[in-house]
């Protein structure tokens, strides 16, 4: 199963993207939960440590080819996904470095 949230900003969808993530996993589903924002706070939604944040992997944008991953999924899940409460897999695919670079 696939599930996507989209929606306007301020809407609640970093919340209702972690409890689902969440309750799932709970549920014993194998969760992979991606967050495609340029300022990435799913991985705080889903309970992970603030203080961690800034050393969580990000997805290289050279993995990026013009028609998908440039590797097989389960290879970019097991370099580049973080463990985060309830055994969910974060995939973070990037996040602006300062100022001006979003």
């Amino acid at each position: 199963m696939k599930i996507a949230v989209a929606g306007k900003g301020g809407s609640g969808k970093t919340t209702l993207a972690a409890t689902l993530a969440r309750l799932l996993a709970r549920g014993h589903h194998s969760v992979l939960a991606v967050d495609g924002d340029s300022n990435p706070n799913l991985g705080l939604s889903l309970g992970m440590a603030a203080a961690e944040a800034g050393s969580w992997p990000t997805l290289p944008k050279e993995l990026l080819a013009e028609r998908g991953l440039s590797m097989p999924v389960a290879d970019v899940v097991a370099r580049y996904a973080v463990v985060a409460p309830d055994g969910v897999r974060l995939l973070v695919m990037g996040r602006v470095a300062h100022a001006g670079a979003g």
